[in-house]
């Protein structure tokens, strides 16, 4: 079957930020330093060829974008300072783009578009909190319940949960069906080793990245990933609280512990990849992309946010507290319903893509 060449790719890619890979002339060290190339899976060359001679579909159907961890080792010893990294990372921004349903990951990947996005999606927000809220906050102690009604929140948290499981199903099924090779049979057996393989060393322990470059961003990578998981398995037991328990007042301790607990590792591990970009000093941190600042934004403002309404609840604030809980929704509301769309979706793609490398390695 012939492959369609895209004489524009290049121009594409460059938009998202490989602003170099045209210096590449094909030596291959890049590949050779790699620490996470494979015979199977030889990256970075690999995807520069591809991107070079405008086989835009070789990319979409390759899991090569999500096996890199963007250490940068490849851009440092590039003897024609091509910088395959940044390759790489553009890479995966545009398949994001490519697996999302109905184009909608298109408009947070442009300029004027993302910026008319969030602010239509935070406005959406704005409205929602001044149309439902209470009447009459209690203003005489912090109750946060008494400035947003519990009913409300809760079935507008189950109704957004419902339409980002949608999209991340729909997205992730493009996906699979994109990089799955047809005709290709794979024991179940070995599907199931392969899955509890990628669970417990690539989403659980984070190994590949622990193994890429730099082993100081690893904590704090961990504490990224495991400050969001901790803060949505406290939004979790809320809801599990609320609709199995709602009367054990004494088990609503629960969710408010997980929240601070797992708000300020979520601060500590974004906060540290925002003062990397900040000050660029390496390879990794030289060169950003909007997408990657509005993610690191947010889940630092999550986490902030979180923290200062326990703050402002522990000091009997209630006008400042009811202003951050508002702050922290209206945040929280446009993490979420982007995630299948936006930067996020490495916490979703990157895993499967990882599960497909190892099922067809020998395909």
């Amino acid at each position: 079957m012939a492959t369609t060449v895209n004489p524009d790719f290049v121009d594409k890619i460059k938009k998202l930020g490989a602003f170099d890979l045209q210096a590449c002339y094909s030596c291959g060290n890049c590949t050779a330093i790699c620490p996470l190339s494979t015979e199977n899976n030889s990256f970075p060359r690999k995807m520069i060829r591809y991107t070079l001679l405008g086989l835009e579909e070789k990319i979409v159907k390759s899991p090569d974008p999500w096996l890199c961890y963007y250490c940068g080792e490849c851009s440092d010893t590039c003897p024609r300072e091509a910088d395959p990294a940044a390759l790489m990372m553009a890479s995966r921004r545009f398949v994001i783009r490519k697996y999302s349903i109905g184009k909608i990951a298109d408009w947070f990947y442009s300029g004027l578009n993302s910026i008319i996005a969030w602010a239509i999606l935070t406005i959406i927000s704005i409205i929602g909190i001044i149309f439902f809220r209470a009447k009459s906050p209690n203003y005489s102690e912090v109750d946060f319940m008494s400035f947003i009604p519990t009913d409300f929140l809760h079935y507008a948290g189950i109704i957004m949960g419902i339409i980002v499981f949608f999209f991340i199903i729909a997205n992730i099924y493009i996906m699979v069906k994109s990089i799955v090779l047809k005709n290709k049979k794979v024991k179940f057996k070995f599907l199931i080793k392969s899955f509890w393989s990628t669970l417990v060393t690539e989403i659980i322990l984070q190994k590949k990245f622990r193994d890429c470059g730099d082993k100081s961003k690893y904590i704090p990578h961990l504490a990224l990933v495991y400050g969001f998981i901790g803060l949505l398995m406290a939004t979790i037991s809320a809801l599990l609280i609320y609709f199995i328990a709602p009367d054990q007042t004494e088990w609503k301790i629960i969710p408010r512990l997980l929240g601070i607990i797992f708000g300020l590792v979520l601060i500590y591990g974004s906060g540290y990849y925002i003062y990397l970009r900040t000050v660029k000093k390496d390879t990794y941190s030289k060169y950003s992309h909007h997408t990657d600042w509005v993610f690191l934004l947010l889940m630092f403002s999550a986490g902030l946010s979180g923290f200062f309404m326990d703050i402002f609840k522990l000091f009997n604030l209630p006008m400042v507290a009811y202003i951050a809980f508002a702050v922290h929704l209206i945040i929280v509301f446009n993490l979420l319903i982007t995630a299948p769309f936006t930067k996020f979706a490495h916490a979703l793609y990157r895993p499967i893509a990882i599960l497909l490398s190892n099922l067809y390695k020998d395909g």
